[in-house]
């Protein structure tokens, strides 16, 4: 058989693939502003068993993006809350002491995102409803709707299948550096460099050992190595270096990397479409978790979101590990220098409006630290509830003195620590057990458990024993969800009037997840899970 049949052959057999495959979807979505709104477009879309975008949490500041999957009856199948891409949150840290200097939001008008999705064949239509939290006093503005139908989605999937089968090779290429299990189970780390050009590629190379040695040399990494696979993706820049347009300077680089992004002088920005677009050539969903795009420049900066960026500059290393801080683990920043806003309860778990014992990290202070907690009255580390967070003077909380999600350079501490290992900790969901998830809940709000992707567990026959502990005064609930090949059913339930709830499910074999809701009341909470093999 020639290369042309042969290549004929196998795009027919993918393309056979596409139309009867049952399972997830992953869709890269333009947006951009429109006269009514933000416009939304398809560009890319993958099918495939990776697993699906774990959701934001409900309730908080700020606007959020909710993607819908539906059935032909306009049933919602499936749902996920995503971060509102056009609010951007930009900060600027000071070179030598590591406070921040500019914490500011701007708007981003273009870009893409991606999310995951179920797409058995009951899926119908997605759908991203832009909704609004409203301003104080007023209700909120009525969600936008922009519908893509299954047909138009299936599309898209044989289109990017056909460029990936009948296009040119990829100009970039990856390499696992560090490798400890499946994608599906462990934090993918990217490393892609800007501004490399094909006669540098050693020297990228070495910049790239330097900067995950530098990741790993941290002590949650450290920790939690066992969790993470690290890749690299070498693609060659027609130009080297980085734009500085405060300086006159302009480069072709393969992801447009640019400081003075937004005006500010430190703040490095690339073009995420070409990232997503290098990135995703070579790397499947599952494989790039999250991306760090590293510039070919001594100059100090960096900035943070869906692709953290960062440069050469000895010191960059801190800032990306602070905005991987937000993006991974979603914690929020506990420095007081910004836009105050205490309209609602934050849903990171690091920050509170809370001032009491109740806090939400209110476990790990001991009864010798006072609440409040007065600032040099403890060794830095001490956790208690200091006044000053989240771009708040007054009314917000954080729980040490001085954090990483603070100034940079100083260590996580405890209640972050705990919240990224549990960050980590679900991205090797298994059967067995048991497995123990803490967190926090709002009133009236949920959390899932696997908390990561895929957000779900196969198991096997046998009993499903789950119990969950709360604070006192409290109401929460506990339900084990299954799904059945069409929906996700409620299986099992424990509904007291306390926050302390249990039951053993004798189950058949499937996929399933916990959901733990607030009835009334709020504070941390610790649910326990085991499952049988399959």
């Amino acid at each position: 058989m020639n290369a042309i049949k042969l290549s004929f052959t196998f795009l027919a057999i993918a393309l056979a693939h596409i139309s009867a495959y049952a399972g997830n979807i992953s869709l890269r979505v333009a947006y951009s502003d429109g006269r009514q709104g933000t416009n939304f477009t398809p560009v890319h879309a993958e099918l495939g068993e990776f697993g699906l975008t774990p959701s934001l949490a409900q309730g908080g500041q700020g606007d959020k993006w909710r993607v819908v999957a539906k059935n032909a009856q306009g049933a919602v199948i499936h749902e996920v809350l995503v971060r509102n891409a056009q609010q951007r949150h930009v900060e600027v840290f000071n070179q030598k002491n590591g406070t921040i200097d500019v914490s500011q939001q701007v708007r981003q008008a273009d870009g893409v995102f991606e999310v995951s999705l179920p797409f058995d064949a009951q899926i119908a239509s997605v759908e991203i409803q832009q909704q609004s939290t409203g301003t104080a006093g007023m209700a909120p503005v009525p969600p936008q709707l922009t519908v893509f139908d299954r047909a138009s989605l299936e599309k898209i999937a044989r289109s990017s299948q056909v460029a990936r089968v009948q296009g040119p090779p990829p100009a970039a290429t990856a390499t696992t550096i560090i490798d400890n299990g499946p994608s599906n189970a462990r934090m993918d780390i990217v490393f892609v460099g800007d501004g490399y050009t094909a006669a540098e590629m050693d020297k990228w190379h070495a910049d790239a050992q330097k900067v995950i040695n530098g990741f790993m040399a941290d002590p949650l990494f450290a920790a939690n190595r066992a969790s993470i696979n690290v890749r690299r993706v070498d693609v060659a820049s027609n130009q080297s270096g980085v734009d500085e347009p405060d300086k006159g300077i302009y480069r072709d680089t393969a992801m447009d990397g640019s400081f003075y992004c937004y005006n500010l002088d430190r703040l490095l920005c690339v073009n995420s479409t070409k990232v997503y677009d290098i990135v995703g050539s070579v790397l499947a969903p599952d494989q790039r978790d999250i991306i760090v795009v590293v510039s070919n420049s001594t100059r100090y900066g960096g900035s943070g979101g869906e692709i953290a960026t960062l440069s050469m500059h000895a010191q960059s290393v801190e800032i990306a590990l602070h905005e991987i801080g937000h993006t991974a683990f979603a914690l929020a920043d506990e420095y007081d220098y910004g836009t105050c806003s205490l309209s609602a309860e934050p849903t990171s778990g690091d920050v509170s409006l809370n001032g009491t014992r109740n806090v939400k990290w209110g476990g790990l202070i001991s009864s010798a630290t006072a609440v409040p907690t007065s600032l040099g009255q403890y060794a830095n580390g001490t956790v208690g509830v200091f006044q000053g967070a989240q771009y708040c003077t007054t009314g917000k909380y954080r729980p040490t003195e001085n954090s990483r999600m603070r100034t940079l350079g100083y260590p996580w501490h405890a209640v972050n620590e705990g919240i990224a290992k549990t960050v980590f900790a679900s991205y090797a969901p298994v059967t067995g057990g048991p497995v123990t998830q803490t967190g926090s809940l709002t009133n009236g709000a949920v959390a899932y458990a696997p908390s990561a992707s895929p957000g779900y567990i196969q198991a096997g026959n046998g009993t499903f024993s789950v119990q969950l502990s709360g604070p006192a005064g409290a109401d929460f609930d506990l339900y084990l969800f299954k799904y059945s090949g069409t929906a996700w059913i409620k299986v099992a339930a424990s509904e007291g009037n306390t926050s302390s709830e249990s039951f053993n499910y004798a189950g058949t074999a499937g996929y399933y997840y916990v959901q733990v809701k607030s009835y009334s009341g709020s504070g941390n909470y610790t649910v326990t899970y085991s499952f049988p093999p399959k």
